[in-house]
Parts: structure tokens; sequence; C-alpha cells
């Protein structure tokens, strides 16, 4: 799937879902009236073309070894997707091959991801 084939997916997903498309990705808004923007990146793996996408959950110079413990813990009741420290902030990462990838599966994901590190930023930071 090249660059702009991808765009136009994102791009489409957000149009249906009533989503921003910015710069940097996808800001989705959440019921309780809060918002979470998920990243959106392609690179090749041998050969296949991924997607990765990736949302901040917090700052992880906060985590003390008890809260990074508990994050690392969230992990094995994950759906899709794993805690990962990105830079110097908590996040939650997924990676799709994207062959075979359609528009619906995108915007489970991202809905996913937005709505479980929203989740775990109250949990964790308060």
């Amino acid at each position: 799937m090249e660059e702009r084939r991808l765009g136009r997916m994102i791009s489409q997903v957000c149009s249906s879902e009533g989503w921003e498309l910015g710069a940097t990705g996808v800001l989705l808004s959440l019921s309780d009236g809060r918002r979470q923007l998920v990243a959106a990146e392609s690179f090749d793996f041998e050969n296949e073309e991924f997607l990765r996408l990736r949302t901040t959950i917090g700052s992880a110079a906060e985590l003390g070894p008890a809260r990074m413990e508990a994050a690392l813990r969230i992990n094995a009741e994950l759906v899709h997707g794993a805690l990962a420290v990105w830079d110097d902030h908590l996040v939650i990462v997924d990676t799709h091959m994207l062959r075979g990838t359609n528009e619906s599966e995108l915007a489970a994901n991202l809905r996913y991801l937005a709505e479980t590190a929203d989740y775990y930023e109250r949990s964790l930071f308060g």
C-alpha cells in the first residue's frame, strides 16, 4: 500500500467517524468529552508495509517502580497493542500489516487505542 492510499484510508475513517486528521495523527473525541491523539506511521519490513499506531498515556519519568510494574502487568490484559516507553512517554502502540487491513478494522483499532490509553492515563496518572 503506498503512502497516498494509506492517507486516503485514514482520511476516510476520520470523515466517517467524525474524527480530526492532523499532521501527526488522528484526534479522537471520546464519550466523556476528552480527546486522544493517535499517531500513525507506515514502515516497511521484509518487503511488507506496516502501519504503526501509538498514543501517549503519560510521562514515563513520573512512573516509579510500582507504577512501572503495574503498567507491565497491564500488557497481559490488552486486546491489541502493548504498553511501551517511546521517547520520554508511556504509550500504547500497535502494529498492523497493511495488506488486508480495511477501514472498519482501522477505525476499531484507533478507537480501542484511544479509549484504552485514556483509561490508563486516568488510572496510572490520576
